[in-house]
């Protein structure tokens, strides 16, 4: 199961998971809701009188959070698609894939 993963990212599939994700994400009024607030915030932290260490702690901080958070939403695409095979393979509805780990 996991070589299927991987032939999937190496033919690219994180290109299409990006797309995909972006639509939706871009149709998701919550989503687009909590964009507009995080904007919003930047611009009242760039008026911030931060000395110049501050602000790299700061922008260090979101930096590790944001790939943190954007590395989880990978990989929760990526189990979403190896437990919707596993699944597919347990119903007999595709042949030729182990199940398991």
């Amino acid at each position: 199961m996991n070589k299927l993963i991987e032939d999937l990212i190496e033919k690219g599939m994180g290109n299409f998971m990006d797309v995909s994700r972006d639509i939706l994400a871009q149709a998701d009024e919550i989503y687009l809701n909590d964009r507009k607030d995080e904007n919003e915030l930047e611009q009242r932290y760039e008026s911030l009188g931060l000395t110049r260490e501050q602000r790299i702690i700061v922008n260090d901080y979101i930096a590790c959070a944001s790939t943190v958070n954007h590395r989880y939403a990978d990989i929760s695409y990526m189990v979403g698609i190896r437990d919707t095979v596993t699944m597919l393979v347990s119903l007999e509805l595709i042949r030729g894939v182990e199940a398991g780990e």
